[in-house]
């Protein structure tokens, strides 16, 4: 899957379980925990969604809180390197 795929899979699944939608739309650098977009505890089905479109798991126990602040930085996390 090319990058831009995947960063629109990525906001795709921000966007429909947004608990707020963003002042000034969702860009690749909207801090998404930050304000508010998706809770903390959207992360561990956000995590599976990414495995999935990874195909592969991910380390949760290496997962930092800064992997999660935009869509630039989940794609550099979990994409940029494969």
């Amino acid at each position: 899957m090319q990058e831009p795929e995947v960063r629109s899979k990525l906001r795709a699944w921000i966007l429909s379980h947004a608990k707020s939608q963003p002042k000034s739309g969702l860009t690749d650098q909207t801090l998404i925990l930050e304000e508010g977009v998706l809770s903390s505890l959207d992360i561990a089905e956000f995590v599976l969604y990414i495995e999935s479109l990874r195909g592969d798991e991910v380390d949760v126990e290496s997962l930092e809180p800064r992997v999660f602040a935009n869509i630039d930085a989940l794609y550099s996390s979990f994409f940029a390197d494969r």
